[in-house]
């Protein structure tokens, strides 16, 4: 998830298009009244200056209001004086509060900035200096017209307090639109961090399986290509004396460096999974008809009888199966090329149990069956004590070869299926 930055309240605020909205939606509020009161002729103009002076002058203190709380966002205490002293140029110096009471509504957007750009008693403390500027103000205004308290106090009560109320209003807004600001960062920081570390724990499990992927590589490259060298030199040595014997040799050669491309292919295929875009996932039980129709493809009479529901065994009992199941196949196809192979898979909610079976074997038959490499079984049974498993391997009868794998499946499982 990338961090896609949002619009603070400052960048809200310093838009042009913030400006004309507040303008417009102040204007009309304060100068409709007076504007049809002047077109219509109704009542008395008592002010000393002209109607369409005192409109205008009102309509360009709006402006002013409007500009000064845009461009002054950044600095939110300054926006909210400069509301604030617009008000009282309105309601005070040109004497028509009534007409400004539209305006404070602007400076309550201006403490709603201050909210939320400073704690709470700072915002608190520039609220009451502000509201407290404008009772002043209003009340001295009220005074200076020789009017008596009493009207004062009710002209107070009307003006000052509808201008704290908004204000103390805004800077509340702001303060909780500022917590919800931080619970939100705070989340998606979170988020940001957890997919980090998902990241990282995806890519340590990217070069741990490189990194098996390479051992297998290399057991498979290193191990048995070096003993296919062997055993050509060893064909060379023998052929001149002993043509037989380097027969014999040439077909373990033959048998190796097919066993040796069927573990290529399989190591070459978890690569391309790792390394893939769209990671495959680890193959398990639920691959087998694959892994068979792979062989089959290449030749082999394999038949297969499963018992039991693949998806019970977890993930790594399932996979170690599989991979036996692969490491038997393998040595069929190597030790056995064209016997026929019976595949015998068992599951059961305490054990899975499979067995590979395949016809004459010429690891039986052949004197010089000493000479296979021999390492398949044994990184068989060393993937197998992980999960507590056992490996049975051995000829049968019939000159036949019969690999047999049991894994116990965890105590949970039992428990799940029950």
């Amino acid at each position: 998830m990338d961090k896609v930055a949002r619009p603070s309240v400052v960048t809200i605020m310093r838009s042009p298009l913030f400006a004309v909205v507040v303008f417009i939606a102040t204007v009309v509020q304060v100068c409709s009244d007076p504007v049809l009161a002047v077109t219509s002729g109704a009542g008395e103009w008592a002010h000393s200056l002209s109607p369409q002076v005192v409109i205008t002058l009102v309509a360009l203190i709006c402006l002013a209001q409007a500009v000064c709380v845009s461009a002054l966002a950044p600095r939110p205490v300054f926006a909210m004086l400069g509301a604030l002293g617009c008000y009282l140029a309105v309601a005070v110096v040109l004497g028509v509060p009534t007409w400004a009471t539209p305006m404070q509504l602007v400076v309550a957007i201006a403490m709603f900035a201050v909210g939320s750009a400073h704690t709470i008693p700072v915002a608190a403390t520039w609220a009451a200096v502000g509201v407290g500027a404008g009772w002043a103000s209003l009340g001295a205004w009220a005074a200076g017209l020789g009017v008596p308290p009493g009207a004062i106090i009710g002209f107070l009560l009307t003006e000052g307090v509808s201008l704290a109320s908004l204000s103390f209003a805004g800077v509340a807004l702001g303060l909780l639109w500022a917590a919800l600001e931080r619970r939100t960062e705070r989340a998606r920081q979170h988020a940001l961090d957890l997919q980090a570390q998902q990241a990282e724990a995806i890519e340590a499990s990217r070069t741990a399986e490189r990194g098996r992927i390479a051992q297998e590589l290399h057991d498979v490259a290193g191990q048995h290509l070096a003993g296919l060298v062997s055993l050509c030199d060893a064909s060379a040595d023998l052929a001149p004396a002993h043509p037989q014997q380097a027969l014999h040799l040439i077909d373990e050669v033959r048998a190796e460096g097919r066993y040796a491309a069927a573990s290529l292919y399989g190591a070459l295929g978890d690569l391309r999974a790792v390394e893939a875009t769209a990671h495959a996932p680890t193959p398990d039980l639920r691959n087998l008809d694959e892994l068979l129709s792979f062989w089959r493809e290449r030749g082999m009479d394999v038949v297969a009888t499963t018992e039991g529901d693949a998806e019970l065994p977890p993930a790594v009992v399932s996979t170690t199966a599989y991979r036996a199941i692969q490491e038997a196949l393998s040595n069929a196809a190597k030790h056995a090329p064209g016997a026929p192979v019976r595949v015998h898979l068992e599951i059961d909610p305490g054990r899975v149990h499979a067995t590979v079976e395949n016809g004459a074997s010429r690891r039986a038959r052949d004197s010089e069956s000493g000479l296979g490499l021999g390492w398949g079984l044994d990184n068989l049974r060393q993937r197998l004590a992980l999960v507590d498993g056992a490996l049975h391997a051995a000829s049968d009868d019939a000159d036949g070869w019969r690999v047999g794998v049991d894994i116990p499946l965890p105590r949970t499982t039992e428990a799940v299926r029950d």
